[in-house]
């Protein structure tokens, strides 16, 4: 049995979507994927919230599905077994829900936001949590790591078509559900 079934279910819907968005199997809905399914602040604030969770799993370009799918991996694969599957589902969905609400409610109206990172911030966030819990951030090693992870995906999030706010939010939502999983 794998230790992460989820991680692995959740990278695999990715990447079969992500061939059918480019696949251009969306001809059926009469507009592309991301015209139908991202995150459009202006389209979610008109009604169609489903928007904040299909965006999710839509992916500009290989590359950023890629490096998304590593960083699923990465932090999955560790917290997944150390959560449970259920636990860790319910902080990717509100990780994706906390991104994609900063996002309607501060980007502007006819942006277009797509991918998951705002729920593998979150996943970064539940692990923060997770290592304060454990005592693992009094070690200079393990503090200095999350610092520098933490600025380099800053200074990522600070490029030309990446969310912040979308960035932002899930960290956030991931550290106050760390906070309720390991600090209650």
């Amino acid at each position: 049995m794998m230790d992460c079934p989820a991680t692995f279910i959740l990278i695999a819907l990715c990447v079969v979507i992500h061939i059918l968005q480019n696949r251009q199997v969306s001809y059926a809905y009469g507009e592309d994927m991301v015209s139908k399914f991202g995150l459009v602040p202006a389209q979610v604030r008109r009604g169609q919230y489903y928007r904040i969770l299909t965006a999710a799993f839509l992916h500009a370009s290989w590359q950023h599905l890629l490096m998304n799918m590593i960083a699923l991996y990465n932090l999955g694969s560790f917290l997944e077994p150390r959560m449970g599957c259920l636990r860790y589902l319910l902080v990717l969905l509100v990780a994706v829900l906390g991104s994609g609400l900063l996002v309607t409610l501060h980007e502007k109206k006819d942006s277009v936001t797509v991918g998951l990172s705002g729920a593998i911030f979150g996943l970064l966030g539940a692990y923060i949590v997770l290592l304060y819990a454990r005592g693992y951030l009094a070690y200079d090693s393990v503090r200095y790591s999350i610092l520098r992870t933490l600025g380099i995906n800053l200074i990522i999030s600070l490029m030309p078509h990446v969310s912040l706010l979308g960035h932002t939010g899930g960290l956030l939502s991931g550290l106050l559900m760390g906070a309720l999983y390991y600090l209650l």
